[in-house]
Parts: C-alpha cells; sequence; structure tokens
C-alpha cells in the first residue's frame, strides 16, 4: 500500500505541477488580452480622419449630382411644355397667352407642376426675343432671370447651329 500512497502522491505533485504551467499560461494570455482590450489613441484617430475624408468626399459627389439632377429636371419640364405649346399652336393658330392656358386647355394635365427644379415658375414670353414665336426661360439656381445660369429651351437649339 505504501507504494500506491507515494505512486498517488507523486501523481498529486505532478497533477499539481502540471496544472500550475496551465494556469501560468493562461494568467499570461489573459494579461496579454487585457493590456490590448481597445485602441490606441493613434487608431483612433486615424479612424476618424479615414470617416471624414470619405464622408467629403461623398458629400462633394452628392451636391454636384443634385446640382445636375435639377438642371435635367428643369429640362425634362421645359420639353414637355415646348411639346403642348406646339400642339396648341398647331390647333389653335397661335400661341396661348401665359402657360396657366396650357393647363386649363387640358395640353397638360392639371396635376403636373409647371416649375423649374428649383421649385421656381417658368418665364413665358410671345412673341419671344430674336425673331423666336414664343420665348421659354427657368431663372436657374440663383433664382434670378438675366443672369448666366438661366436655362432657356432655345439654349440647345443655339448650341447646334452655332450661336
Amino acid at each position: 500500500m505504501p507504494n500506491l500512497n507515494t505512486c498517488n502522491s507523486h501523481a498529486i505533485l505532478w497533477n499539481s505541477a502540471a496544472s500550475t504551467r496551465v494556469e501560468s499560461r493562461m494568467n499570461t494570455t489573459t494579461r496579454l488580452a487585457a493590456s490590448r482590450s481597445g485602441f490606441s489613441l493613434l487608431e483612433l484617430t486615424l479612424v476618424i480622419a479615414i470617416i471624414g475624408v470619405l464622408s467629403a468626399v461623398a458629400a462633394f459627389s452628392f451636391g454636384g449630382f443634385a446640382a445636375r439632377a435639377k438642371v435635367s429636371a428643369t429640362k425634362a419640364s421645359m420639353n414637355t411644355i415646348k411639346t403642348a405649346l406646339m400642339a396648341y399652336e398647331g390647333e389653335a393658330s397661335a400661341f396661348p397667352p401665359d402657360l396657366v392656358t396650357l393647363k386649363r386647355t387640358k395640353y397638360i394635365d392639371e396635376s403636373a407642376t409647371m416649375k423649374d427644379g428649383w421649385n421656381e415658375d417658368f418665364g413665358y414670353r410671345v412673341p419671344g426675343r430674336n425673331g423666336r414665336k414664343y420665348d421659354l426661360v427657368s431663372k436657374g439656381e440663383d433664382k434670378q432671370l438675366g443672369t448666366e445660369d438661366d436655362i432657356s429651351i432655345w439654349d440647345a437649339a443655339d448650341k447646334e447651329a452655332g450661336k
């Protein structure tokens, strides 16, 4: 029996030594994990700077897109009005005195808006300038007639003709 106790005590000593080694390794791993549990100030600053740059690029890209979209919407509305004006003129042998007449006579749907991309009324004049039958103009982004950002129904035709 003494041999068994010796063996058992040796096994217990060996197991406790192995257990101590395992515990020691676990403590080292736990300490390493605890010391690296967060981000450094440099890492956080770098991430914030990257987010700022990406936000600025996105805002710049979206800003240009919104302006181009308003110009495109304005030109599309002007072409719709131009088609209605031509149909009215074909039937009445004259252009309407104002754009509201196109709605009253059902050449343009009553629910359709007669405003440009900046929510301003179109400028309409009969007869138009430069020998044109009519003028149809948007004030553009600055909302003032006679400035460079004005959009005329004749702009595309003038560019094609080289005027």
